[in-house]
């Protein structure tokens, strides 16, 4: 940010006797009462008496108003969110400019929405999570009208999220730095990436170009942080940001529905290309997604491994039928907490096939093995151990019979994409 001047006080002094309750803008907007301030602007409820109708007046901080980022960045959220039309954006009305015999300062009129940003809302703890599932499909909606009108908003945050007074519509606002979708990332004059770090996709760090998966990227994180209480990466610094959202892989989300946790490491993924295509595409995704997320008392996938392991020493042991046991009620749980596409997951469903083999049940084995072997998210090493083992199931299946009929629907509703209810 360009350093104030050496007027700063004056043009702040001149400022502000015209920003008391009663002052009249544009010689029409009365103010009424300041809402809130940030690092750049003051809002103020205000009554248009034209319209008949309570506004939002958004005005630059004094200090800024030499700073031409600053406030080309203010008119520029005049004239994209402006343009825009969505039941989940915020209206801008219109915008104008305080005379102070110093500078210029520029302010925004918009639709005044009663409610808090969801900053504010997650304050209180987690959200019920049905609500927050909406919330995320409302971004998604005034992300969809937005890149269709060719516009990227690229700093999507809970700050940036209105939350209606009861609690059953979400807003987005403030498109101070939005985009076109063709041009690319910018540092600032100072030399700065523009965004706010901890939601900033990994190609606004590497100067990559900037589309609507930028948008998701940033979704993803606060999909995340209404699930679970937290973001993904947690840093002191923009330096250890930059290291984290470049290299590092969080961790898998603790949903009841898989998808939840699939849909979030989508959006997260480091490359473009690698998200989901569209907001549209997101929403309909998160529709399809049964709210809910794991208790604290769940196992760990580490538990679950320890157990699944327990189960094969069992059958080394020469009881695979308790081995069966264990694994056919372990494969819904992996499916759960891990992902039914997750090599855990496969890797109990595996070893599952080879316990039910050796409990005398060799044509369930063969099921499940050849299920196996058509996962998509398998690796080919993996797969190729299942056609080994499928193969020579088969052939033991014709020379013996496949034995004792099994039950395998939950074990195959996970491969086949139907994973666990929660």
């Amino acid at each position: 940010m360009t350093p104030p001047p050496a007027n700063a006080e004056r043009v702040r002094s001149s400022w502000g006797k015209g920003m008391e309750k009663g002052a009249v803008l544009g010689g029409r907007f009365r103010l009424e009462q300041e809402l809130g301030r940030g690092g750049f602007g003051v809002v103020w409820r205000a009554t248009d008496p034209v319209m008949h109708r309570q506004v939002a007046i958004k005005v630059l901080l004094a200090e800024h108003a030499t700073d031409r980022e600053a406030v080309g960045r203010f008119v520029r959220e005049a004239q994209t969110a402006g343009g825009l039309s969505n039941p989940h954006i915020v209206t801008v009305y219109d915008y104008g400019w305080i005379e102070t015999g110093q500078v210029r300062i520029p302010y925004l009129v918009m639709e005044l929405v009663p409610g808090r940003a969801l900053s504010e809302v997650l304050k209180d703890g987690l959200p019920d999570h049905r609500k927050a599932l909406r919330w995320m499909r409302h971004v998604c909606k005034a992300l969809d009208a937005a890149h269709r009108s060719g516009v990227v908003h690229r700093d999507i945050k809970p700050e940036n999220v209105m939350i209606e007074e009861d609690g059953e519509r979400a807003r987005v606002l403030d498109f101070g730095i939005a985009r076109l979708v063709t041009q690319t990332v910018r540092l600032t004059s100072t030399g700065n990436v523009v965004g706010t770090v901890p939601y900033l996709a990994p190609e606004c760090w590497s100067g990559g170009a900037v589309d609507g998966r930028t948008d998701l990227y940033a979704l993803g994180i606060m999909l995340h942080q209404v699930s679970t209480g937290a973001r993904p990466f947690h840093a002191s610094s923009a330096a250890e940001y930059m290291y984290k959202h470049l290299e590092e892989v969080p961790a898998r989300v603790r949903s009841k529905d898989p998808a939840l946790a699939e849909l979030i490491a989508g959006l997260l993924a480091k490359r473009p290309e690698q998200r989901p295509a569209s907001a549209g595409e997101v929403l309909e995704r998160l529709r399809g997604v049964r709210e809910g997320m794991q208790l604290p008392g769940d196992p760990s996938p580490e538990q679950l491994r320890r157990r699944a392991d327990q189960a094969w020493r069992y059958g080394e042991a020469g009881e695979a039928a308790e081995a069966v046991q264990i694994l056919t009620g372990l494969v819904p749980d992996f499916a759960r907490i891990c992902g039914p596409d997750d090599p855990r997951t496969l890797r109990t469903c595996h070893d599952l096939a080879l316990w039910l083999a050796g409990d005398g049940s060799p044509g369930a084995a063969v099921a499940l093995l050849d299920e196996l072997a058509q996962v998509p998210g398998a690796t080919p090493e993996a797969r190729a151990d299942v056609r080994r083992d499928l193969a020579h199931w088969q052939r033991e299946v014709a020379r013996l019979g496949p034995g004792r009929a099994r039950a395998l629907a939950p074990v195959l509703g996970v491969l086949l994409g139907g994973g666990a209810q929660g």
